[in-house]
């Protein structure tokens, strides 16, 4: 497939990361202190926050793989059972962790909290494991990124990363978390317009009616939404989706991100309020999947080519950006290729602010110049970020070995090695139980889920952090258990 960005898209696409830039420095303000660098000064409304909270989790791959998954062989609409699981989960963050965490006075990060109800120890190594979890995240992410921009634009894996990462770091370094939620605002209204519209586009260029298609749909099998099937090899299943999605979900809510996000808001009504309404933001997840079903309908109406058809049984992935670049005209498809694009963006710079507030508050204010001024604080920051920047690229550089298959284990497997630990330990500490035994060999046992469920080829690894969250909580019962009989022991001694 030929993809070279004609020259107008490219111009749409610089016009359109020109204005939310311009746009987003202005909305965010001025920046005096590290309170305003990495919490928004504890001011911004709880809707723009509720946004940024899912524009964040709204990748480039998103764009391309939820259609992809409706339009592929035996492809259908299974996938809105992990919507389910993932609003779920952010109802779910609101009442467990919104609160607790806009309320606690003295930590100033995540893991000084779990530090706090557990002990230090915990909160150190948690924050190495969630350091650690940010850098492979990033950096498979931004390769997904920069392999499905590379499709469309034709630069090159490597200088599409290298874009991503550029305007990521600038934006991040502006104004901070200020400017990455005004931004992630924007740049969401953006792409749920875009996919309002392109499902409209589609839909204009079918001559079949609505009752027509949704009975060309139903014969295809492509309007399946709930699978009940208990073989863990089906990858979308109603158990996978809900209960998984609602355990990734709080997995998720263990990194900066989210303590930055409440600690923006001004109050923590507002901050339980911002991850409530995140939920409805999930429909733009459904209406991607009906992107997916429109070009099921339109390549029912003019049938593929037989070497593009031998293409997508391979690479499915492939359909969405076949059809923007073939049959969406100039300009507009430099809309959605931006679109894209700001999807990228707005889940890395998210992640740079985060690794960039760790950096500063647990390495430099704690080991090397606890002293210094918030002006300080706030350059060393804007370093951080440019330091993070380009470990995230080396990182994906060097996932870009890995075949198609390898990188798709890789985004699954690898972040649940730490998601199982993080997800019981912040569990844990929202009831001030557990002790730092418990969470290492949590770790070490949920590492071990994860090979074990990676061997038993079980589809669907949103099963991972459940798992891990049961072993950390079976270690500390094992735990607790074994303090009170030593006690009674002790007792019948003395």
């Amino acid at each position: 497939m030929e993809s070279e960005v004609h020259l107008l898209d490219f111009g749409v696409i610089v016009a359109v990361l020109i204005f939310v830039t311009v746009m987003g420095r202005r909305l965010a303000g001025t920046i005096e202190t590290r309170k305003d660098f990495f919490n928004g000064g504890g001011n911004l409304p709880w809707w723009v926050v509720s946004t940024s909270i899912i524009a964040t989790l709204v990748s480039a791959v998103t764009f391309i793989s939820v259609p992809a998954a409706v339009f592929a062989p035996g492809g259908n609409l299974t996938y809105f059972q992990v919507i389910l699981g993932l609003a779920a989960g952010k109802i779910a963050v609101g009442v467990l962790l919104a609160r607790p965490f806009y309320e606690s006075r003295g930590p100033a990060t995540t893991y000084e909290y779990i530090g706090a109800r557990i002990d230090p120890r915990t909160g150190e190594l948690s924050m190495l494991l969630g350091l650690l979890l940010g850098v492979i995240n990033s950096g498979v992410k931004l390769l997904t990124a920069a392999l499905v921009l590379d499709v469309m634009v034709g630069w090159g894996i490597a200088w599409c990363a290298l874009f991503v990462v550029f305007v990521s770091v600038l934006w991040s370094a502006l104004a901070g978390i200020k400017t990455v939620i005004w931004t992630d605002f924007m740049l969401f209204v953006f792409f749920a317009l875009g996919a309002v519209f392109m499902l409209l586009f589609i839909g204009t260029r079918l001559d079949q009616s609505m009752w027509e298609g949704f009975v060309y749909l139903d014969r295809q099998a492509k309007l399946v939404l709930f699978d009940f099937s208990t073989d863990p090899e089906v990858r979308y299943t109603i158990w996978a989706g809900v209960i998984g999605g609602i355990a990734l979900n709080i997995a998720q809510a263990t990194t900066q991100g989210t303590w930055q996000r409440v600690k923006a808001c001004s109050s923590s009504g507002d901050a339980q309020k911002a991850y409530n309404w995140a939920a409805l933001c999930y429909v733009v997840h459904l209406i991607i999947l009906g992107v997916g079903l429109a070009l099921v309908l339109f390549y029912g109406e003019n049938p593929l080519s037989k070497d593009f058809m031998v293409v997508l049984q391979e690479s499915p992935d492939r359909i969405f950006p076949y059809f923007l670049i073939s049959e969406m005209p100039v300009g507009l498809s430099g809309l959605f290729i931006a679109a894209i694009f700001a999807a990228a963006i707005s889940t890395l710079d998210s992640s740079l602010t985060e690794t960039a507030d760790l950096t500063v508050r647990h390495v430099y204010e704690r080991f090397i110049n606890p002293e210094a001024s918030e002006k300080q604080f706030v350059s060393v920051a804007r370093i951080s970020l440019v330091f993070w920047g380009a470990i995230f690229l080396a990182v994906s550089i060097l996932f870009s070995r890995y075949s198609s298959e390898g990188l798709l284990n890789l985004t699954f497997q690898l972040p649940n090695y730490v998601y199982g630990a993080l997800l019981g330990t912040i569990v844990l500490a929202r009831y001030g139980v557990g002790r730092f035994k418990s969470f290492v060999l949590g770790f070490l046992a949920s590492c071990l889920v994860v090979i074990l469920l990676s061997h038993f080829n079980i589809a669907f690894f949103y099963w991972c952090p459940l798992s891990g969250l049961t072993m950390c909580l079976v270690v500390w019962s094992m735990e607790r258990t074994e303090i009170e009989w030593s006690g009674v022991v002790n007792q019948e001694i003395v």
